[in-house]
């Protein structure tokens, strides 16, 4: 198989995913692709110190999707299954939190957190 070559996308939901794992906390992709495109919720309004937080604004559901599989397929994440829920959950396996030590080492700058700016979708005239 070809080796992954992870770029600062990779980093940050790396980072996500390890940012929760470490509060006993395993999110699902909508869970990763609500936090790292910002979006405040009731689920998600807990979640605004984690350091990822709104740094993907403008990825789509989608893309964050593939990003995830990606680093699943290279074994930089992995399934967790709940049985109170009946879904599999994403936790970061040793290779990730290596790969993500060596990063931070390299890399002491925060992520630049992005302001989402909401449009009304219905207004009254």
């Amino acid at each position: 198989m070809k080796e992954l070559k992870l770029v600062i996308t990779h980093y940050k939901i790396l980072d996500t995913i390890s940012y929760l794992n470490e509060h006993h906390l395993y999110p699902l992709s909508d869970g990763v692709y609500k936090i790292v495109s910002g979006i405040i919720d009731e689920e998600t309004v807990q979640y605004r110190d984690v350091p990822t937080f709104s740094t993907l604004i403008s990825f789509a559901s989608k893309k964050i999707c593939r990003y995830l599989l990606a680093l699943q397929r290279h074994g930089y994440i992995k399934k967790r299954f709940n049985r109170e829920t009946n879904n599999l959950y994403y936790e970061i396996t040793d290779l990730g939190t290596s790969s993500l030590l060596k990063y931070h080492k390299k890399h002491k700058k925060p992520y630049i957190q992005k302001a989402r700016t909401y449009k009304p979708t219905i207004v009254k005239m």
